[in-house]
């Protein structure tokens, strides 16, 4: 018997494609840490990762008869939220009696949305850890008052939407502990390594909801905590390369180097991958992240003009941008630049600008260990671009979730159609693919075997 099952859905917009397999790179490590934070007070959990693990809606329904499952949690980014409703409504549909609740990045902007369709019973917002301990707790226990807790939303006796007073962020993440890895099936992954060493954003980006979702201060855990961890998948789980998944994981210079340091003093025999912000790179950072064993790391660029960088509230300029890959370079670590299509005050001559950059981008480097992809405008509940598109002239297309996949628009600007967004996405895709394939392209990583 297991009193909750969480779910991560499968994301719409990838299935039967190509692509599909990438949105499995890594497990996701909410779900996991929400197990933990369940099984401390000694509530029963398991958990489907439904898309490496390829479950469906039958095997929830199935899981749910056989265990007696009391309790269904939900899992909710933008890439899966359709199917995150489809599941609940499935499920109610067979068990009206089960207990539904919904957590993530979009369940928790849309909250009144999500609670309207009537399939869900509660949306938890934000950190989930605390709200679900207490949550689940009380609805075990048969109590039906819920107001009390913190971090939570729901349909109350008089058929009103209610909301309690928002939760404060945990603010000694150790005492999170470590996502329940034993529940994951790891072998699943292209690689099943990926670490949280904090959470929360300092910065204020207009198409990013990071620090909305997780606060505006970055949070980071003990470099022990963090590298136990690491020390753990690697010794007890044969993993050798991970994803330091942290949105900035250099905002912090000191807690960055220590976490480097600490690695090389176990002797840890790893790989791994991080995102990096282009103002906060130094020489030190990169020169400790190399010998550390980092190889790869991805770099938000957005765009190639600097005017734009200021408009959407990024702050660094392309020179800062150049010079923190050449740094990255210098040391034998590859970068990939991330740029968005379509910002507010984007304008066709912005865009070349951009395109031009990006290929610089590529020439940087003689071996082909620079690249650069392209994603079109979507603005996700949370961000201001989606809350304040009035104000930054942005039109949005559709409220259909299941369209948001960051390639096809779902917008016009005051200074660009859809047409014109389709056509400058398909215009860089074309025009930088002419090149050839990295050599350090994306493959599957595979655990190593233990001895």
């Amino acid at each position: 018997m297991f009193d909750v099952l969480l779910t991560n859905p499968r994301p719409v917009t990838m299935k039967g494609t190509k692509h599909e397999k990438l949105m499995y790179s890594h497990p996701a490590p909410g779900i996991g840490y929400l197990a933990a934070a369940l099984r401390k007070i000694n509530i029963s959990v398991f958990l489907f990762d439904m898309g490496p693990s390829e479950k469906d809606a039958d095997d929830i329904l199935h899981f749910i008869e056989e265990h007696d499952v009391k309790i269904l949690g939900i899992s909710s980014f933008v890439a899966n939220h359709g199917n995150g409703m489809r599941i609940a409504k499935y499920v109610k549909a067979h068990y009206p009696s089960i207990k539904i609740i919904m957590g993530g990045p979009q369940a928790t902007f849309i909250s009144e949305e999500v609670l309207a369709a009537g399939c869900v019973d509660f949306v938890s917002f934000y950190e989930g850890e605390r709200t679900l301990q207490e949550l689940c707790s009380l609805i075990l226990q048969g109590e039906t008052d819920y107001s009390g807790v913190k971090g939570l939303a729901y349909i109350d006796d008089d058929n009103a939407y209610h909301r309690t007073e928002d939760r404060a962020y945990i603010q000694n993440l150790d005492d999170i502990g470590m996502p329940a890895w034993d529940l994951y099936e790891l072998d699943k992954y292209i690689c099943p390594g990926v670490i949280l060493s904090g959470r929360g954003c300092p910065y204020r980006c207009i198409y990013c909801s990071a620090g909305a979702v997780s606060g505006s201060r970055y949070r980071t855990r003990s470099v022990n905590s963090v590298v136990d961890e690491i020390e753990y998948l690697y010794r007890e789980c044969g993993v050798d390369y991970f994803f330091l998944a942290d949105d900035t994981f250099t905002a912090d210079k000191q807690h960055c180097i220590e976490i480097c340091r600490e690695i090389r003093r176990r002797n840890l025999n790893i790989h791994w991958e991080a995102e990096a912000r282009a103002n906060t790179v130094t020489d030190e950072i990169v020169k400790e992240m190399a010998l550390a064993g980092c190889r790869h790391v991805q770099i938000g660029a957005e765009s190639g003009d600097n005017q734009v960088l200021k408009d959407i509230g990024k702050n660094i300029t392309t020179d800062t941008i150049e010079k923190a890959v050449c740094k990255f370079l210098r040391v034998g670590i590859t970068v990939v630049c991330s740029f968005i299509i379509g910002t507010p005050t984007e304008t066709h001559d912005t865009f070349q600008r951009t395109l031009d950059f990006a290929l610089k981008i590529r020439r940087l480097s003689k071996h082909n260990f620079t690249n650069c992809k392209f994603a079109i405008l979507t603005p996700l509940p949370g961000t201001s671009v989606y809350e304040d598109r009035d104000k930054w002239g942005i039109e949005l297309l559709t409220t259909n979730w299941d369209n948001y996949d960051f390639y096809d628009p779902v917008i016009r600007t005051k200074n660009l159609s859809e047409k014109d967004l389709r056509n400058m996405f398909m215009k860089a895709w074309v025009e930088y693919t002419k090149t050839e394939e990295e050599p350090w392209a994306f493959k599957t990583i595979k655990t190593r075997e233990l001895s």
